[in-house]
């Protein structure tokens, strides 16, 4: 209230004048009540970094932000950063959809993805994560130039087929469509890293033969233009080439 200054170091006084409607208006209600109050000191988390100047940030992240006023905290404040080396560099290079039949429907999937930094610089993969296709959130590790990474259906079984050497950084939800889909990639903004559409019926051998999809150059354009039957090739081994580049 303004009127707080005016309140002394001892025992006051509310006066209030109140004027009923009219002469002949016997009604008259009135609720006055004063309230005062301490204020608590506000403790403040140590690990909370105080806004001083530019925060540079070296991967995706998640900001949110409070601003002080006196004793009162503003609302939250939310947002998401991402890395745009990640758009540029982050490409998926190899795809096991349809791994090779065995008449039994109760053999373990052997499915996979390889992801690559086609960069002369690392990226890390905070916060990436595939949104068709399949569901997977990549962990925030740094992958080096040149670096691959694999994400695959079923771990054990995947290292059961392929060894224990590979870089596998994550077991995925869901399966890959035998008869083609689209897989789409995803930064920390939802910007589109890659989006790729591929078809059963671009090589027979890679439907269910044991091959794989195998990207002609990783390097290739824009993530958009890759979803062209002449920019791939079946593995040149049967079950593919994981974290390896033809």
């Amino acid at each position: 209230t303004d009127f707080l200054p005016d309140m002394q170091r001892a025992e006051n006084t509310l006066a209030i004048h109140g004027l009923n409607a009219s002469t002949e208006s016997s009604d008259f209600l009135i609720n006055a009540e004063l309230m005062a109050g301490r204020g608590t000191p506000i403790e403040i988390d140590e690990t909370l970094q105080a806004y001083e100047g530019p925060i540079t940030l070296t991967q995706a992240a998640h900001i949110k932000s409070r601003i002080l006023g006196g004793s009162q905290w503003s609302s939250l404040t939310d947002m998401t950063f991402a890395m745009q080396s990640v758009i540029e560099s982050l490409r998926i290079t190899e795809v096991m959809y349809h791994p090779a039949e065995t008449g039994n429907p109760e053999d373990p999937n052997t499915e996979y993805i390889e992801l690559m930094n086609t960069s002369d610089q690392s990226i890390s993969l905070g916060l990436v994560h595939f949104t068709e296709g399949l569901r997977f959130d990549l962990p925030a590790i740094d992958v080096a130039p040149k670096e691959i990474v694999l994400v695959v259906k079923d771990i054990v079984a995947f290292e059961n087929r392929y060894g224990l050497d590979l870089p596998v950084i994550g077991e995925y939800t869901g399966s890959l469509s035998n008869s083609g889909e689209w897989i789409e990639l995803r930064d920390a903004a939802e910007h589109i890293v890659h989006r790729l559409q591929y078809k059963d019926g671009w090589y027979d051998v890679t439907d269910g033969g044991g091959y794989s999809l195998t990207v002609n150059n990783p390097e290739e354009g824009p993530s958009e233009m890759l979803s062209d039957k002449d920019l791939w090739h079946p593995s040149d081994v049967l079950g593919g080439t994981p974290g390896l580049i033809e």
